[in-house]
């Protein structure tokens, strides 16, 4: 009952947001323009509420009851003021969305052995097989070890190479992670961190991840922990990244992420005692 309020209550805002019916404040980035409500937005970023409560000289934008983010990248700026009405943001495209989900569909589908396919390809023919292993459109026979040999399935491969996470989410987790951090948005940076983590993880080997990790340590100061702690525990876990000249490279500017993945290094490897 509760989630069906809260379901309600969201939905409610962004129709409030799309008419903006008694809307009494403006936000605008380049050619956009959001007529917002000071009830909402000014609650949940400091930096809204204090535009309100000390607006600029007469004839300046905020004494107009108006904000201008210039600065700021339009589509960050859209993610911001989702999360201000949705508690939530969402930086993928709906057709993303059924693509992901089409391929965690078929991950999940079993086969006759009551065993999730495989779904690895290009596949070889292996003693380990069984026939109907790899997917639901391939049976292996062993007396056509031919149709085995790199074998990609076009109905499969297809589903599953649409349905990867797109690396380009880290940096915009980033930035969302930033734009959290200079405007005061009460929960934006945690909400970030979250989205941010298992992206990193999952994609700690590719170059997404570096160029995202750079805007992280660009964009917030040293003493900010949030998602320099996700970097540290991504980097501690895959320490071949060392290896990579782009990751040398950043912590060659980064000193002190550098000590602090140093230290975490040594604490686990070395017995090192936590610092407090």
């Amino acid at each position: 009952m509760e989630q069906t309020r809260t379901k309600h209550g969201r939905e409610h805002w962004m129709r409030l947001l799309a008419s903006g019916d008694y809307s009494d404040f403006t936000i605008t980035c380049g050619s956009d323009t959001y007529r917002v409500h000071k009830a909402i937005v000014c609650k949940r970023s400091g930096f809204f509420e204090r535009a309100e409560r000390f607006p600029r000289p007469v004839g300046e934008e905020a004494s107009e009851g108006k904000v201008d983010l210039t600065q700021d990248e339009p589509e960050i700026v859209r993610l911001l003021v989702e999360y201000l009405y949705e508690n939530d943001y969402e930086a993928e495209s709906d057709e993303k969305r059924k693509q992901k989900q089409a391929a965690k569909d078929l991950r999940s589908q079993l086969n006759s052995d009551r065993n999730r396919y495989e779904l690895y390809f290009p596949h070889n023919l292996g003693y380990y097989h069984s026939p109907n292993s790899v997917c639901p459109h391939h049976r292996c026979v062993t007396s056509s070890p031919q149709n085995c040999v790199d074998f990609t399935c076009k109905i499969c491969a297809p589903i599953l190479e649409a349905g990867k996470t797109d690396p380009k989410l880290l940096l915009v987790h980033s930035k969302m992670y930033a734009i959290g951090d200079k405007y005061d948005v009460a929960g934006l940076k945690e909400l970030a961190c979250k989205k941010f983590s298992p992206i990193g993880m999952s994609l700690w080997n590719n170059e997404a991840f570096v160029q995202a990790a750079e805007h992280v340590l660009n964009s917030t100061p040293d003493s900010d922990v949030g998602l320099r702690e996700v970097l540290c525990q991504t980097i501690v876990s895959h320490i071949e990244l060392l290896n990579k000249p782009a990751v040398a490279d950043l912590l060659d500017k980064h000193t002190k992420f550098m000590f602090k993945v140093l230290r975490r290094v040594s604490e686990l490897k070395a017995g090192l005692k936590p610092s407090a």
